[in-house]
């Protein structure tokens, strides 16, 4: 039904009716709240009113026209003319209705929007110009024109009133029809548009919002749990042990410190073309220790059988005197428990040699026909000269493997291997061997007679060894040399408490079996006796220090004592040979004791002090074992003070008495006024503590500095 538009009689405000079935019912103003009833209005004739026509400038000095609202002033583009149509004024009063030409845009083409902008060149939109015509009605459309509404003009954009603005509803909302109803719509679209637009956005805002807290509190809760279980491994890992850790780093330190003790500081014993894999290695530098120096006659002489034994071996296999060779490798390989084992050599000579000197009067042997190599055969070892100062050795029967060991020498087994990168070619002699061939091959390597030694030897290293590598240099001091590679089972840190224990019990295991032999001469007796002592001295005279995968023995003794120790143990071994250890040992009458009561009197006893890197313990053990009174050391109260019983000694003090020797060792700058000795007399004893720990104890400290 179309819309009815009324007026209140009290304000004249507009109402708009949706229908036109209301009419007749009372209604309230939204204004005024004025209740009236509800009539039809009265029709109203609306005359049109136009404007006169503007005149557009005809050329560029001319102004443009001035008005009073907002304007465009046009460019320099040629503005379109639109054919001039009669204005509404001109139309007589009452007429009906004005029938106008067809729309400029259908004559010219340019397209005219219904509703213009308020600033139209040459137009005045003021609505006081724009006067009511009054016109018969003509039906619906007729009450969407009344008070002051203007017909659509195609050249005239219309401008709404505003009384048109107000509107009211009566009894609920409807769809109003005409120019009216086309323009609510198009608002309640828009408020629409703008009300699901707003709808969107809110939505959009709250999603992101969504996701954004989301994210945060998932990243919130991940970083709580990755805080707890940082805390909770850190909780559940094991505790790290600081006084450890400093020993094992003391450990490495001195590992790495009692290296510089060596004379030597060569590269790795080279094992390049060996026929064979390695199972024990032998490393001499022969012109070394076959020389005219004494100490070097001296030291052969104590050897014996053993030192001639080996020159004739040296002659038989390399066909050169030792004082010929510069650097000579023995290399063994163990076959089968029933067969000998193989020997090869590498020779490096001191001066060149021809090739007709080697081959006539060396080798003695025929050429082998081999382009690529050149190997002399004779009846038992075949030789590859690599140079005129260098030839490898291997048994006439492994000549191709020999061939093939030019470019490429088997490597030695793992368990030697590892001893092999800490050797020194530049020592004199070196020893490498594997402990369970020793024990599976023992009839190829020791004597019938010293099958009884090698048993011993073998059960002597126990299980936690696997390989040994020893070495020695004899130059103003003996310096020896002794790494153990433990086995699979052990450890190194397993076998320094093994080997520890079994060189402070040696010289007392020695005792028995000496008393058993039976040497020939005064001599020999007195070297052989004098034997345990010695051993005490070497072990007193021994650092064992600690690698990534050995236990390092380091001992230095004076030149005397390498000579001494050399006869005294090629004695004591040559004496084995003929000693039957199954017998009864005799008695030995006991001696009278001369040790005085005192403790301060049995300190000026004269010891014979010699310590090379001697641990605090086993120097204090020493000089215990020589007065013949326990020594106790505070470990406790060390530690208070930063200090361990592993601590270094180097002393070469001589002959000296035991309170000197004492005196030194606490006069040391790393501790000196920190350690002291308390003497108690009451149980015969000494203890070595802190200074702190003495005087809060209440003990009275000995005066080392006394004579």
């Amino acid at each position: 039904m179309p819309a009815v538009t009324i007026s209140c009689p009290k304000c004249q405000a507009e109402l708009k009716l949706p229908d036109r079935k209301l009419l007749g019912r009372k209604g309230k103003c939204p204004k005024c709240e004025h209740r009236f009833v509800l009539t039809e209005p009265e029709e109203v004739e609306l005359q049109l009113a136009e404007p006169e026509p503007p005149v557009l400038p005809t050329s560029g000095d001319e102004p443009p026209m001035v008005g009073t609202s907002a304007k465009w002033v046009p460019d320099s583009q040629p503005e379109p003319q639109f054919p001039v149509f009669p204005s509404a004024n001109d139309l007589a009063p009452g007429f009906p209705a004005a029938s106008f030409p067809t729309p400029p845009d259908a004559v010219t083409g340019f397209p005219v929007p219904d509703v213009l902008p308020a600033a139209t060149p040459g137009f005045d939109f003021n609505t006081e110009s724009v006067a009511p015509v009054p016109r018969p009605a003509t039906g619906r459309k007729s009450s969407s024109r009344r008070r002051g509404q203007r017909t659509s003009d195609p050249g005239i954009p219309q401008v709404p009133d505003a009384a048109e603005q107000d509107t009211a509803t009566v009894s609920g909302d409807a769809p109003m029809s005409g120019d009216a109803t086309t323009a609510g719509r198009g608002g309640r679209r828009q408020r629409k548009r703008r009300r699901s637009g707003s709808g969107a956005m809110i939505g959009m805002g709250a999603a992101v919002l969504f996701v954004v807290g989301a994210g945060w509190l998932w990243w919130n809760q991940n970083q709580q749990r990755q805080r707890e279980a940082e805390e909770a491994a850190i909780a559940a890992a094991p505790k790290v042990n600081e006084a450890w850790q400093a020993e094992k780093k003391e450990m490495e330190e001195s590992n790495v410190s009692v290296q510089d003790l060596s004379p030597t500081h060569g590269q790795e014993i080279p094992l390049n073309y060996i026929a064979f894999t390695p199972h024990m290695i032998l490393h001499l530098r022969p012109s070394e220790i076959w020389t005219a120096d004494r100490r070097s006659r001296e030291f052969l002489a104590t050897l014996g059988d053993l030192g001639q034994w080996l020159e004739q071996k040296i002659r038989d296999v390399t066909r050169f005197e030792p004082q010929e060779i510069e650097e000579l490798t023995f290399a063994l390989n163990f076959g089968p428990r029933t067969a000998p084992p193989d020997v090869a050599a590498v020779v490096r000579l001191r001066a060149a040699q021809t090739t007709s000197d080697l081959q006539l009067n060396r080798f003695q042997g025929r050429v082998r026909p081999d382009l690529n190599v050149q190997i002399y055969e004779s009846d038992a070892y075949s030789y590859m000269l690599l140079d005129p100062k260098t030839f490898a050795v291997a048994p006439v029967t492994m000549s191709d493997m020999l061939a093939s060991a030019r470019d490429y020498a088997p490597p030695p087994p793992v368990e030697l291997e590892v001893l092999v990168k800490e050797s020194d070619r530049q020592r004199q002699l070196t020893l490498m061997f594997d402990v369970t061939n020793i024990d599976t091959h023992r009839e190829y390597i020791f004597r019938d007679e010293m099958q009884h030694f090698a048993d011993e030897f073998v059960l002597w290293f126990g299980k936690d060894i696997r390989t040994i590598s020893w070495s020695m240099h004899l130059g103003d001091e003996l310096y020896l040399e002794t790494l153990l590679h433990p086995g699979s089972e052990s450890s190194p840190l397993k076998v320094q408490r093994y080997i520890q224990d079994r060189l402070n019990k040696l010289p007392e295991q020695l005792q028995a079996p000496l008393r058993l032999m039976q040497p020939a001469t005064e001599g020999y007796r007195a070297m052989i006796g004098r034997f345990p002592a010695m051993m005490r001295a070497v072990g007193l005279g021994t650092s064992v220090n600690v690698g990534p995968a050995y236990v390092r023995l380091v001992t230095l003794l004076p030149d005397k004592a390498a000579a001494n120790l050399a006869a005294a143990s090629l004695y004591t071994w040559n004496q084995s040979v003929v000693t039957d250890f199954t017998q009864a040992a005799p008695a030995v009458a006991a001696k009278n004791s001369n040790l005085p009561d005192k403790v301060s009197e049995r300190l000026k006893k004269v010891i014979i002090v010699d310590f090379r890197r001697t641990p605090l313990q086993e120097a204090f053990a020493y000089i215990a074992e020589e007065i013949k009174t326990p020594i106790n050391i505070n470990g406790d109260a060390l530690k208070l003070a930063g200090m361990t019983q592993n601590m270094p000694q180097t002393y070469n003090l001589g002959e000296v008495s035991a309170i000197k020797t004492i005196d030194t060792i606490l006069s040391n700058p790393d501790y000196r006024g920190i350690l002291v000795v308390v003497v108690d007399e009451a149980s015969k004893s000494i203890i070595v503590t802190t200074r702190a720990v003495a005087e809060q104890s209440g003990l009275t400290i000995y005066d080392t500095s006394t004579p």
